[in-house]
């Protein structure tokens, strides 16, 4: 009976607020031997946790920026070299690195949308062991269950700690690995990645031959995916190769039209792996990647209140004029379409539904350049540009194969990478992982002054704070220097 009180309560307890999850598995109607027998019921709590990632409020009441998964990764391009914001507003204590002190109520955004979802997963990989997933339901429901807790604790251990390469033996997040009301202490990168690397190795032998159902919930080529961007992070370049080249296998690369389409609709963007739908039921309306980012839509704060999200001036000179992703971006002179936004104002992300625009997590795009920087790095470099071309071209038709080799092929790689995603949560991540200083203040920059400064590599800011609020609640923490 305790083990049924302790799993009940946290079910309710650590799930975050969104009524569609609470609505899923009533108190009345699930027990332990149901949980343990019913693939029906762990779906049910599955896809709780799938409607929380595109849920409003989970952390902080009334923040607009809160609105789960796409508004972390958006937080994050907030701080990176590449994205700048033209007034003050949402987003700014992330633009001019506030948000990480451990005081400021934004540096709990990431740690309040992620962890009560650990917790909510731990409970179905309690309810279903690796021994009673026998039959293709469970294997999908624990395989799942799995690369979400797997892909979770990696969004933390990037934000709230240092990069993997050299800083093994470093504090990183607190592991919950079982249902548990009692905090623990923070573990070591090393002690995380283990089990995010255990975790998603599982879960892609679980998922394997299990069908997709669709790109809301996670799948094989989802957990290949992860595995990979994580062995990037690791410095494991040979196990990366392979799992990116094999995840993007089943998504074709945009056509240029669909490309400067939007990104709004995951059902047009077919290269999507990994994303949420949004109806107009589901919108949280302000509370949304396209009133934050979509620059056109005049009834959001982009559009509606110019606080314009434009691209970094030195960014958009170096994509070449010959490449349509140029055009995503107003040029300097102005756009005749949009004859209101200023220069260098993105046009990248648009949602002609207004209020029910699909929220893209992962594309297959993401892939190419994954697998072309673990090539290289591990000493294939002859492949590592071939991978590079081959996404390259159907961008920019003048392209012709990289002759650069060593850090100038690396750059190269990157500098695509940061192109074709820009606004979709890689920026900062990268900066952070390749050793790249933030660099803001320079000549002819268009960052607003409240964000133009820099910050060298190694710095304490490029850490986020535990939150306050989790310092005051578990004294097992230690805190990372201001």
């Amino acid at each position: 009976m305790r083990k049924l009180i302790i799993l009940t309560l946290s079910l309710f307890i650590f799930t975050g607020c969104s009524d569609d999850f609470l609505d899923t598995v009533p108190e009345s109607t699930i027990n332990d031997e149901q949980l343990a027998t019913s693939a029906a019921a762990n779906a049910a709590i599955i896809n709780g946790v799938y409607s929380a990632l595109r849920s409003y409020g989970l952390s902080v009441s009334g923040n607009h920026e809160d609105y789960g998964h796409k508004s972390i990764l958006a937080a994050t391009d907030m701080m990176s070299n590449d994205m700048l914001m033209t007034k003050s507003s949402w987003y700014t204590s992330f633009y001019n690195y506030l948000a990480r002190q451990q005081t400021n109520s934004r540096s709990r955004l990431a740690w309040s949308v992620y962890y009560p979802q650990i917790k909510t997963v731990n409970i179905v990989l309690t309810a279903v062991p690796v021994e009673a997933a026998t039959d293709s339901d469970l294997k999908k429901i624990r395989g799942e269950a799995l690369a979400l807790r797997g892909y979770f604790y990696f969004m933390l251990a990037r934000m709230y700690g240092p990069t993997y390469i050299g800083n093994e033996d470093e504090l990183s997040v607190p592991l919950y690995t079982k249902v548990s009301l009692e905090g623990a202490p923070r573990a070591t990168v090393k002690e995380v990645y283990t089990v995010i690397e255990n975790d998603l190795l599982e879960s892609i032998v679980l998922l394997q031959g299990i069908a997709s159902t669709g790109t809301t919930a996670v799948n094989q080529s989802i957990a290949k995916a992860f595995l990979a961007d994580v062995y990037l992070e690791m410095g494991k370049y040979s196990e990366a190769v392979p799992l990116a080249h094999e995840a993007r296998q089943d998504y074709p690369l945009l056509t240029q039209s669909v490309w400067l389409n939007g990104f709004y609709d995951l059902t047009l963007n077919r290269d999507t792996m990994w994303g949420a739908t949004i109806t107009s039921a589901q919108s949280s309306f302000v509370a949304s990647f396209f009133s934050h980012f979509d620059n056109t839509n005049a009834g959001g704060y982009a559009g509606g209140l110019q606080v314009y999200k434009n691209i970094d001036k030195n960014l958009y000179d170096a994509i070449s004029n010959t490449d349509y992703r140029k055009t995503a971006f107003v040029a300097p002179g102005g756009n005749a379409t949009y004859p209101s936004l200023p220069e260098y104002a993105n046009i990248k992300f648009r949602d002609p539904t207004i209020d029910a625009g699909d929220y893209i997590y992962l594309r297959s795009a993401a892939m190419y350049y994954i697998e072309a920087e673990a090539l290289a790095k591990s000493g294939n470099e002859p492949a590592a540009r071939q991978v590079l071309y081959d996404i390259t071209i159907t961008r920019d038709p003048s392209y012709v194969l990289s002759t650069n080799s060593g850090t100038a092929l690396i750059d190269e790689i990157i500098l695509q990478k940061r192109i074709e995603l820009w606004g979709e949560g890689y920026a900062w991540f990268d900066m952070k992982r390749l050793g790249v200083p933030l660099t803001r203040d320079y000549p002819g920059s268009n960052h607003a002054t409240f964000g133009k400064f820099n910050i060298p590599v190694g710095d304490n800011r490029f850490i986020f704070q535990v939150p306050q609020a989790e310092i005051d609640a578990n004294p097992l923490i230690d805190q990372s220097p201001l």
